[in-house]
């Protein structure tokens, strides 16, 4: 088989082996790998070059394939994709078909398939390649191994590449976050300078004739707030203090605020969204809720999640601050009203991150405290594991657990972070290190308009969360605390090896071919850029890191 067959034949017998995301499916890429290793004359002879790394208390027990091709010299680059998918249930009763590219377009071809008219001239065209993982990103995947095979027939090949196939990227990058420590081995036992890690995620084109590549990755936040208030019955309103009125104003100043959007280069984050809020009652009574919580959605290209929660504390002050004063305006109204002589309310604003919280619950309760995060952390892991809790309902028992221990019983504001936190990167952060991988990406953008006639554009950041998100981290000592105080579930549940990705820091590539519609049952791949495009621009990027 010449190339474009074996990348077809490697993306349809990988996408074979279903790997829905966030299921023990997962682990059908090890087989799949395995398999793959043991056919490669190169890893049958080397056999201790290439394995199954088991992911660090991973709760479906996945593994990351990963086979290093040994060249000469120690310069590395890292070819990283990940393996698992998003299930097939879009595509209803054609779901068998989800998996089977040929047999899916010929059934859309046969019969009449709702589809918008873009997906169908596509289709009607035969430059484009339907299925289930065709895009993102099994497509790509199978260039990376077929590169591979064509590299380890080489004697004289210079340079070394490392293969690595990371599960849980759609969900929580568990694989990527768990391989961290299989960069850091490999690096040790085989003297690797890591030159650059290349990942294939498709791309989006906003021209059709202009292809993509990125040299940055969007960071991501997932702020937790929870406003514990002041119970009353209804029927003595002023009494209490309602959280969900504090968490609305919350709400209200930061949805979609525009002081959040950042612009860095060519590329311009989303302001802020809430994905989910409400009070923390579990059954219908009379009485306000005693709290209330919800988190946001919030991206990042510059800023680090301290100055980002500083200023979100400072919304959350002035929020709290316009309750109260609404709700004395209204308390003045009432005793004029009812002519009742009532003393006046005394409520203040409080607002605490959660590490500040936590030092407030050692304080006042010391070892009880302790110990009981301990049994509420082992609980919540169990719940999370049988489908009985979700992990945003686990955070909140973490904070309501805190302020069970503090003395002071005032309403109070928290801010946390929920996993998952994904850094923002860019290769400009890498300085001198970076500027050798930077001129070859231009040298393949010349060679792609010479030879096809085809334009590239370097995009700063790649604005889909990614797993290029830990292949650097330059932030310092107290940015790394700031994380693991005010992280929920660190190092229990949830934990990401800052200091080892800051001591590996390499430089980023995302490389991937033209793709549209990922997770949709119109997903799909264009069979020029699969097939001959992407990998020539990807074989001569390497050569020319690796020469």
């Amino acid at each position: 088989m010449d190339m474009k067959e074996r990348i077809m034949h490697h993306m349809e017998n990988y996408i074979k082996a279903v790997t829905d995301t966030g299921t023990e499916k997962e682990r059908n890429n090890e087989a799949f790998f395995t398999e793959w290793f043991k056919s490669q004359e190169y890893f049958t002879k080397n056999t201790e070059n290439w394995g199954l790394y088991p992911i660090e208390n991973d709760s479906f027990g996945r593994h990351v394939p990963w086979g290093l091709l040994r060249g000469q010299g120690q310069d590395t680059v890292v070819l990283v994709h990940h393996s698992d998918t998003v299930d097939t249930q879009d595509y209803g009763k054609l779901s068998p078909l989800a998996t089977d590219p040929q047999a899916l377009m010929e059934h859309y071809k046969k019969f009449d398939v709702a589809m918008d008219a873009g997906s169908q001239k596509d289709l009607d065209s035969g430059d484009w390649i339907f299925g289930r993982g065709v895009c993102d990103m099994k497509g790509g995947a199978a260039i990376h191994m077929t590169l591979l095979e064509e590299y380890s027939k080489q004697e004289d090949f210079k340079g070394n590449l490392l293969l690595i196939a990371v599960p849980d990227e759609e969900n929580l990058s568990a694989g990527m976050r768990g391989a961290i420590p299989l960069l850091k081995k490999l690096q040790e036992e085989h003297g690797l300078n890591y030159m650059l890690m290349l990942n294939v995620e498709p791309h989006e084109r906003k021209k059709d004739d202009t292809g993509v590549l990125y040299q940055g990755a969007v960071g991501k936040l997932m702020p937790v707030v929870y406003v514990k208030g002041k119970l009353a019955h209804v029927g003595q309103v002023y009494s209490g203090l309602n959280p969900t009125n504090i968490l609305s104003e919350i709400i209200r100043k930061t949805e979609v605020n525009a002081d959040f959007i950042e612009s860095v280069g060519n590329t311009t984050t989303m302001p802020p969204t809430w994905l989910y809020a409400k009070d923390q009652k579990q059954v219908y009574d009379v009485s306000l809720p005693i709290a209330a919580a919800g988190y946001m959605n919030l991206l990042t290209l510059d800023r680090s999640p301290g100055d980002i929660f500083e200023q979100l504390r400072e919304i959350c002050l002035d929020a709290f601050n316009a309750v109260i004063n609404d709700v004395n305006n209204s308390y003045a109204r009432y005793r004029d009203i009812s002519g009742l002589q009532l003393p006046d309310l005394q409520w203040k604003p409080k607002v605490l991150l959660f590490g500040e919280a936590a030092e407030e619950a050692k304080r006042d309760a010391g070892d009880v405290y302790l110990e009981a995060m301990e049994k509420m952390t082992q609980h919540i892991k169990k719940a999370i594991a049988a489908n009985e809790m979700t992990l945003i309902d686990g955070a909140y028992k973490m904070i309501e657990t805190t302020l069970d221990h503090i003395n002071d019983p005032s309403p109070v504001v928290i801010i946390a972070l929920a996993p998952p936190f994904y850094p923002n990167v860019h290769n400009q952060m890498l300085g001198e290190k970076s500027k050798a991988i930077n001129q070859a990406a231009r040298m393949i953008m010349e060679y792609a308009k010479d030879t096809w006639g085809e334009a590239y554009e370097m995009q700063d950041y790649f604005t889909g969360i990614c797993d290029l998100s830990y292949a650097m981290f330059q932030a310092d000592d107290q940015s790394i605390s700031y994380i693991e105080e005010n992280m929920l579930m660190w190092k229990d549940m949830y934990y990401i090896p800052l200091e080892t990705i800051r001591e590996l820091s390499m430089p980023i590539l995302n490389l991937g071919p033209w793709g549209k519609d990922f997770h949709k049952y119109t997903e799909r791949v264009y069979a020029p850029d699969l097939l001959e495009r992407t990998p020539k621009l990807i074989d001569r990027l390497l050569k020319t890191i690796l020469t």
